[in-house]
């Protein structure tokens, strides 16, 4: 066995450097990514992403013999930033600039290495570079993936998993959105206060699919991100704050954000199972969220457009106000979805609406609510759809039905893909039914 000049074995410090690091890989890939894009230039969003990479990768190599450093994120940013002047030195990323400029433009945030404030700083910066990325001569949909991946740090396949298409198609929409910015030579830049604006439409369309992903983790053995959560809540709180983009349909995205993060400490069982929200033990839910985003859903009123993120914020407002599922005002949110599904059409629209309307007049007119979606190819991408199908077959009775159903959710889940917990609980209530 080989041990460090500390005295510990280099297997002891794999086995604390591998968690951190993959930890590391989810929380700062994107800020890293962001950073070096922003720097070289949209047309190599692909080099700063293999630069991130290789850094993560050295990490492996360098930190079970060496020991973790007392500043990981600003070890791999030290990586990166030296890899990617290496990098210019050799290939001339962008001609005008030298490398020596480049080496200038990169200040060494951590030369002591010693910068608690340095992932504070990377997370601030956040919010400026999404707007960046979102940047109008995208369509709102390619804007929304690339900030998504290049920003936010999320994989193609939970891209792909939040639109409900295929890996493949979403990874397509990447790459045409980076040709794009590069065939026009767009700065990859914080944009002017009079811009914003024009892009907030689609940071808020980022924020919500980056928030989602933290409440109900496309894979993996989590069920919540909380990281995902938090930064999301955080940054629409800012958005809601700012002088420019403090317009109601941000305080509305804040609302929503809020109100349904105020839900998240009932989410989950002690046997780590989901709990859903008619089970859910609401005097654990976080009455200072549910304050904060009453408050912002109040300033989203002062505008006279209703947007989408009014109208999902009001139904999450719903939600709280009810002191139990039973006692929830299911007409009122029916006549939201109703207007939702006017406004923003989508299969998951309408599948959330036929459970308001299962609630408001029972499991038989739920499923005729339902029926409009059969063969959709959008919701056949998603397992929550048969789940509710077996839920309804339920309550009429039809164990055998509800099975099938439950059955074809998992298959979903295993051709798609779930988060662990998620799953066993779709295993658990079909072992329920064939008891």
């Amino acid at each position: 066995m080989v041990w460090s000049k500390s005295g510990r074995s280099t297997l002891s410090m794999a086995e604390d450097a591998g968690p951190l690091i993959a930890g590391l890989f989810r929380t700062e890939a994107g800020h890293l990514t962001a950073r070096l894009v922003r720097l070289l230039g949209p047309g190599h969003l692909d080099d700063a992403e293999e630069i991130v990479q290789s850094a993560l990768t050295k990490a492996l190599h360098v930190w079970p013999r060496s020991g973790i450093p007392d500043n990981p994120s600003g070890w791999l940013w030290r990586v990166a930033r030296n890899e990617a002047v290496d990098g210019l030195r050799r290939r001339r990323f962008t001609a005008p600039v030298t490398p020596e400029d480049l080496a200038d433009s990169l200040p060494d945030h951590i030369a002591d290495g010693q910068n608690p404030r340095f992932a504070a700083e990377l997370s601030n910066e956040k919010l400026g570079l999404m707007f960046a990325c979102c940047h109008p001569v995208l369509a709102v949909e390619a804007r929304v993936a690339l900030t998504l991946k290049a920003v936010c740090g999320l994989g193609t396949e939970q891209i792909a998993r939040a639109f409900l298409l295929s890996e493949a198609t979403v990874a397509q929409r990447i790459t045409r959105a980076k040709a794009r910015l590069a065939d026009a030579q767009v700065p990859f830049a914080i944009p002017a206060g009079s811009e914003l604006p024009e892009r907030l439409e689609a940071v808020l369309g980022t924020l919500y699919l980056l928030f989602n992903e933290g409440v109900g983790s496309s894979d993996g053995e989590d069920l919540i991100r909380a990281d995902l959560v938090s930064e999301a809540l955080h940054l629409a709180r800012q958005l809601a704050d700012h002088p420019v983009t403090g317009r109601p349909e941000t305080e509305a995205m804040a609302a929503l954000t809020c109100l349904t993060a105020a839900r998240l400490p009932a989410r989950q069982g002690p046997d780590g199972l989901p709990v859903l929200l008619a089970d859910q033990d609401r005097d654990v839910w976080h009455k200072g969220l549910i304050a904060a985003g009453f408050r912002h859903l109040k300033a989203s009123m002062a505008g006279p457009v209703e947007t989408r993120w009014h109208l999902e914020a009001a139904i999450a407002a719903a939600h709280a106000m009810a002191p139990t599922w039973e006692a929830t005002d299911w007409a009122h949110i029916v006549i939201l979805y109703d207007r939702l599904s006017r406004l923003a059409p989508g299969p998951v629209t309408l599948l959330n609406r036929a459970v308001a309307v299962g609630e408001r007049d029972g499991p038989l007119a739920g499923l005729a609510a339902l029926a409009p979606l059969e063969g959709d190819g959008l919701i056949a991408r998603y397992p929550l759809f048969a789940a509710t199908k077996a839920s309804m077959l339920e309550r009429l009775g039809d164990r055998m039905g509800a099975a099938e159903q439950l059955r074809h959710a998992l298959d979903i889940a295993d051709r798609i893909g779930i988060n662990q917990p998620d799953r066993r609980l779709l295993l658990a209530r079909l072992d329920r039914l064939m008891e």
